[in-house]
């Protein structure tokens, strides 16, 4: 067996529904718990070599969906293949499926070496072929140093580094990851993304990334799929996610646009949506919504949103707190005296609580979706 070896670069797969040619696949997928749904006709497919994150709420079925495919747990309904074969019968250890876990799961009594060699002494892999794939896995991560430091002595960051190597170093089939950087800070975080994507490519590894985390899922990912309530509701690049989501929940999850009900109308060829309070805007519907006269919501991403004074042109608000977060102010207001609407100013910018301000947006930014 070669120390380690380079895989097939990633293509995009084309669509959402499970190919028998692809790396991973799963194919009506249901989990029940008692009478209880977790996840609802799961099916997509992996190419091999794919950075595919899961994002979506607690309780959304993100971990359940990653135990069925480690074996920790086993389908309701549907079938999961690895590289065409179906591993609903295989046991964990039989699955080649590498786990890295929120709180590393090392072992505390085994320095970073022994920690390196425990899956390769499992596969029963010669004494010189170890001692390769070790050394080039430590200078791959950065980890030389510390090959003969105790786990327990080391930072978290290190740690999670070391996690991450004895998942690959046994050249699993996927690698399957559970909030793995959720318990660092910010500057960790930010470090090991950027050498887990690096190594990702130059091995890859196909990878299943569970977090609740948008900006490390579209940061990461080659696509994301976005759950809610045990179903994707939608699959696809960061960029197609971030700027055409499917829902009015994605619009929200993702991007933090604003979300406000009301009701849809057509006037003249052209599309107004009415707000409570009976202001009405102009508006245009998503591509995935089905255009009809009614109940519906509006989505607006922060970002649209403009601010000027009170004199100009657009719908009164005032604000009623202001948040600055470095990149940017995140003002939050008080349309026509009931409606929350959240705006992003690039930089910093003084707003007061209690200011008066006039608020507007393009007509292509105010999304309209099915309620």
């Amino acid at each position: 067996m070669s120390p380690i070896v380079t895989k097939k670069s990633p293509t995009a797969s084309p669509e959402n529904s499970a190919s028998s040619n692809a790396d991973i696949v799963f194919e009506g997928v249901d989990k029940v718990f008692g009478k209880h749904p977790v996840l609802e006709d799961i099916s997509f497919s992996l190419s091999a070599g794919e950075f595919f994150a899961i994002l979506g709420p607690s309780g959304s079925g993100k971990s359940t969906l990653l135990n069925l495919i480690a074996g920790f747990e086993k389908p309701t309904k549907g079938d999961i293949r690895v590289r065409g074969r179906s591993i609903l019968d295989l046991p964990p250890y039989a699955r080649h499926v590498g786990v890295v876990f929120q709180n590393y799961a090392l072992f505390p009594h085994l320095n970073v070496v022994e920690n390196l060699a425990y899956p390769l002494i499992r596969k029963r892999l010669d004494r010189g072929t170890i001692g390769k794939k070790i050394a080039e896995m430590l200078r791959m991560m950065r980890l030389e140093a510390l090959s003969q430091s105790a786990v327990s002595e080391i930072s978290g960051g290190q740690q999670q580094r070391v996690a991450i190597a004895r998942a690959l170093i046994a050249e699993p089939d996927v690698l399957l990851m559970d909030e793995p950087m959720a318990a660092l800070d910010k500057a960790l975080r930010d470090d090991l993304q950027v050498e887990l994507k690096i190594l990702q490519r130059r091995l890859g590894t196909t990878v299943i990334y569970i977090t609740h985390d948008q900006r490390e899922a579209m940061a990461l990912a080659d696509r994301i799929g976005v759950l809610n309530r045990g179903r994707f509701e939608q699959i696809g690049s960061p960029r197609e996610i971030f700027n055409h989501p499917a829902s009015a929940f994605i619009a929200r999850f993702i991007a933090g646009s604003t979300i406000i009900p009301g009701t849809a109308r057509k006037e003249q060829g052209h599309w107004l949506f009415e707000m409570p309070g009976g202001l009405r805007v102009p508006a245009e519907w998503s591509q995935s919504a089905k255009p009809s006269e009614g109940t519906a919501e509006l989505t607006i991403n922060p970002s649209n949103v403009r601010i000027a004074d009170c004199s100009d042109a657009g719908i009164a608000a005032r604000v009623t707190a202001s948040l600055y977060v470095g990149e940017a102010t995140v003002v939050h207001l008080l349309a026509s005296g009931t409606i929350p609407i959240t705006a992003k100013e690039a930089g910093w910018t003084e707003r007061t609580v209690g200011d008066d301000v006039s608020i507007s947006w393009a007509k292509q930014d105010a999304t309209l979706f099915n309620s």
